[in-house]
């Protein structure tokens, strides 16, 4: 049984803290609004491209596909899907380009604060990056909402 509108404890704006960090802002449609991505703290939108300076001045893209999300209120279980469909990095004279697709999943405390997910990323950023099978590991992650999203949003 899962909900495409969000209850106000769920929708909002969820962001970690540590060396991984992550925001994701749900909109009460039960959309993601917009992402922070933890490479690079780029603030991406689904199905838009987004380019961004690097320290040299070269541009680099980030293009983000669908992000689905579900919500079960039964189990209080929210499920985040940001899908990087094409990153192109430069960095001097060379980069690197690929795709990504990070899941997050959990359940969402009574009291709206703390979003207690398991993280799996799963990536292809070429042959200098590759991405083996026993690499894909569930981390646990912690979000904290930091505020809430108005209903006209």
């Amino acid at each position: 049984c899962q909900s495409s509108i969000l209850p106000p404890e769920v929708a909002g704006t969820w962001k970690t803290e540590g060396r991984m960090p992550w925001t994701i802002v749900l909109a009460p449609n039960g959309t993601v609004s917009s992402a922070i991505t933890h490479m690079g703290q780029v603030h991406i939108r689904p199905n838009q491209t987004t380019k961004t300076e690097m320290i040299d001045g070269q541009i680099s893209t980030i293009s983000a596909g669908e992000c689905p999300v579900s919500y079960d209120p039964e189990k209080r279980e929210l499920s985040v899907t940001i899908f990087i469909e094409h990153l192109d990095v430069k960095i001097g004279n060379d980069g690197f380009e690929g795709y990504s697709e990070d899941v997050f999943l959990g359940p969402v405390s009574k009291d709206g604060k703390i979003w207690q997910t398991t993280w799996i990323s799963i990536m292809d950023y070429g042959p200098r990056f590759p991405q083996k099978e026993e690499d894909i590991v569930p981390v646990p992650l912690t979000f904290k909402k930091v505020e809430e999203t108005k209903a006209t949003e």
